[in-house]
């Protein structure tokens, strides 16, 4: 009988390859929620699920749906979430309690009171002989008070003239102290911004599907639209300023309905979070990739690679530093990965304009320069056979228990080398696996069985405490070679108990 596939991730298993992929997705997006926010926090919390409510098909996996839970849970402590709702229902909890209807208060039956059949006490006579107190006699003998005296058609004739002075005069002065209708123009500031941030994002995902990825023209456009669709509204192509005022507040309307609007606030949708981190790990935030007014295409593409080195550049040096290395060593460490990743390392060059064609035929043979714009390395490690830890890790040194850490990538492009960062309460460290590839060494498994080694390990516990060796990656684990001893490794941690 055949074997049934099974596809793992973690410490869990999945029957069909569909379940898997959408538990990795599922996944990476929890991972960079967690990075960017505290779901513990109920504000946070609810504020993530407004973000779910307005995009249902945002989780499609038990850990999604094991996410929400957790959000929902959170949330609950801010009232922001009535208990028994769902996280699509949450957006409709301030709704519902708008449309509550109090039942008044069962009145109680009150006594009848008796009347009191006694004289009422006579008023001192100092009281009945006051002067000034205007009194008449109604035929009974009884007193009572006079309403229309002079004094009180004193008071009705000012009251009278201040409301017509105010009706008058009211309207100019709320048009001289900025009148108008104040809530339209929050409507037309919050939608004018809603659409021009969503043009240049739209641009510069552009940029990245083209000059990044490698793709087509059109496969880039498309790629750039569908990016842009998980906003309620796609209003990168449309002038706000043309618009009347009621399709203005149309527009207001929906954006408040679909969650992108709260508490004239934007929410971020969580799927756009994680296009601006790669855009920004792939240096293309806030920057359109195109060169200065007056450069030609060659110089441009020259002078953004010589940019996208330097960036690098100081990025895997700080990576080094972390690890207590000396400045001469971090750079030189530094040089090797980015010889082995570019072929030329031109950072640094004063160049002529000859010079820069001569290096921009060069890299275009590499595949680095393509289309007059330079081709960036992909943020993900696995693309690199490179092992990816976050969101967090157990670790066990030459034989000893294992210890778990919360851990995170800092790399800028870790094409040749990926430094993580890993933290225990106040106790923290760095990770470092490079010259993957390069290496020629051999890892014993057992006492049959032996790997060649990926490449360098690097990692440093604390200020003093720092291993070096060699490591090897078999997509479960990772086993490290340290002064000759095995035993040592690192295994990922799927935990979502948050």
């Amino acid at each position: 009988m055949a074997q049934v596939k099974k596809y793992k991730l973690g410490d869990l298993e999945f029957d069909t390859e569909q379940e898997y992929q959408q538990a990795a997705t599922d996944l990476k997006r929890i991972q960079s929620l967690v990075a960017k926010y505290d779901v513990a926090n109920p504000q946070q919390a609810a504020k993530i699920l407004a973000s779910i409510r307005a995009h249902p098909e945002a989780f499609r996996s038990p850990y999604g749906r094991r996410f929400v839970e957790k959000l929902e849970s959170a949330a609950l402590k801010s009232g922001a979430v009535s208990p028994g709702q769902g996280a699509y229902a949450a957006g409709n909890a301030s709704a519902n309690r708008r449309n509550a209807v109090r039942k008044p208060a069962a009145k109680e039956k009150q006594p009848k009171r008796k009347r009191n059949k006694e004289q009422p006490p006579k008023r001192s006579a100092a009281k009945q002989n006051q002067p000034n107190e205007k009194k008449s006699q109604n035929i009974d003998g009884e007193s009572r008070f006079q309403i229309f005296t002079v004094r009180n058609f004193t008071i009705g004739f000012i009251i009278i003239v201040c409301v017509v002075i105010f009706s008058i005069f009211a309207p100019q002065w709320f048009s001289m102290n900025g009148g108008g209708d104040s809530n339209s123009d929050i409507r037309t500031n919050l939608v004018t911004a809603y659409a021009k941030n969503q043009a240049a994002l739209k641009e510069q995902l552009y940029t990245y599907y083209f000059n990044v990825v490698g793709e087509t023209e059109e496969e880039a456009e498309k790629d750039a639209s569908e990016g842009i669709g998980h906003y309620v509204l796609d209003l990168s192509d449309r002038t706000i300023s043309t618009m009347s005022e009621s399709e203005i507040s149309d527009i207001y309307s929906q954006l408040c309905d679909g969650g992108d609007i709260q508490n004239n606030s934007f929410i971020e949708p969580a799927e756009i979070s994680v296009l601006k981190e790669k855009l920004l790990a792939a240096g293309l935030a806030n920057n359109s990739g195109h060169g200065v007014e007056g450069e030609t295409a060659v110089v441009a593409a020259i002078n953004s690679m010589m940019d996208y080195q330097e960036r690098i550049f100081y990025s895997l040096t700080y990576g080094y530093s972390r690890l207590n290395y000396k400045e001469e060593d971090c750079e030189a460490f530094t040089l090797e990965d980015m010889a082995s990743m570019f072929g030329e390392v031109i950072y640094a060059n004063s160049m002529t304009e000859e010079e820069k064609q001569k290096y921009f035929d060069s890299f275009s043979k590499k595949g680095l320069i393509k289309d007059n714009q330079i081709v960036r390395f992909s943020t993900d490690p696995s693309a690199y056979n490179l092992p990816e830890l976050t969101p967090a890790v157990e670790i066990a040194l030459k034989g000893d228990s294992s210890k778990s850490y919360q851990c995170s990538m800092i790399s800028y492009a870790p094409a040749a080398s990926v430094f993580y960062e890993i933290h225990s309460g106040k106790e923290t460290g760095t990770i470092c696996f490079r010259n993957n590839g390069k290496n020629s060494k051999y890892i014993p498994l057992d006492e049959e069985t032996s790997v060649t080694a990926q490449g360098d390990f690097l990692m440093t516990i604390g200020k003093n405490d720092r291993y070096e060796g060699q490591w090897f990656y078999n997509n479960q684990e990772i086993g490290i070679l340290l002064n000759g001893d095995s035993s040592s490794r690192i295994s990922m941690v799927h935990d979502l108990t948050y």
